[in-house]
């Protein structure tokens, strides 16, 4: 009781809630400081930048990244300097090796993340609001464009993080325009004459019932209206022959465009009796005397 009396007295509560009270005011001014320095940088864009919506909420996201890492980073320092002089850390983590060596790995990854972030705003391959396809396995829309990590928002609601360095292949579908390819497969007993009277019918029905949906030039015309493309593939797995037909779309209608074309093709090719093509085998039976 007398040397649990004897640690308790000899503890020095001073210096140690003056430690307690300098990291508390060290991480309060640190949020404060992003707080106030992410309305300050959207501030500026939305009042000063002069630059399509997408691309100015690329840069903001991006600049509030680095905003973010440099104010915590400062943070850690400010308090580790409570401890030791900083001129006395590169000693001490030299001697942890393994420290040492899990801190270098750290930093040359975080690096080349950065590095990669860097270059794929430089070469304008994508900005927040776009959608896109990374590596040919993640499919949505650009949420946020850091300064390590790049979020991508799936159509099913999924939020998925990639780290920049992990990203080498893009496919952008908010570039320009997009053409909307849209194939159906006939069987072979079918008429290709009748057949091509059903999809100009298609096409013009879509001109005139979603027009909105195709890209007009600064006069109103369309760009490339819906069209047959031709007999694009003859199957030789006994289905038959396949038609395409394309058309350019706006970027945010290329999904919708492709789904009004195939399902009109569908619908007009009942009414009519002409049939679609679907996988089938044929078996000749001979009798055998």
């Amino acid at each position: 009781m007398k040397t649990l009396i004897q640690l308790i007295t000899q503890v020095d509560y001073i210096t140690y809630g003056r430690y307690v009270l300098n990291i508390a005011v060290i991480l309060a001014v640190s949020w404060a400081a992003l707080r106030l320095s992410s309305k300050l940088i959207r501030n500026v864009f939305e009042k000063v930048a002069r630059m399509p919506h997408n691309k100015k909420e690329t840069l903001v996201t991006l600049l509030m990244s680095l905003t973010k890492y440099i104010i915590w980073i400062f943070a850690v320092l400010m308090i580790i300097s409570l401890f030791t002089p900083l001129q006395n850390l590169a000693p001490l983590l030299a001697g942890a090796s393994v420290v040492g060596l899990a801190v270098g790995f750290g930093a040359q990854s975080f690096i080349k993340d950065v590095i990669t972030g860097f270059f794929i705003q430089f070469e304008d391959q994508l900005h927040v609001g776009d959608w896109v396809t990374i590596n040919d396995k993640v499919s949505g829309e650009v949420e946020e464009v850091g300064l390590r990590t790049t979020t991508i928002r799936e159509w099913s609601g999924k939020k998925v993080y990639l780290s920049n360095s992990e990203i080498n292949l893009v496919r952008n579908y908010n570039r320009r325009d997009m053409r909307a390819i849209v194939s159906a497969t006939f069987p072979f007993e079918e008429d290709p004459r009748e057949i091509r009277k059903l999809l100009q019918d298609v096409c013009d029905e879509m001109v005139d019932k979603y027009r909105y949906l195709w890209l007009e030039d600064i006069h109103g015309n369309l760009v490339e209206p819906p069209q047959i493309y031709g007999v694009t593939d003859i199957n030789t797995n006994e289905r038959g022959g396949t038609f395409t037909v394309i058309g350019k779309t706006k970027p945010s209608t290329y999904w919708e465009a492709e789904r009004k074309l195939r399902e009109t093709i569908w619908l007009r090719s009942r009414e009519r009796g002409i049939r679609l093509a679907y996988p089938r085998r044929v078996y000749e039976l001979k009798e055998t005397q």
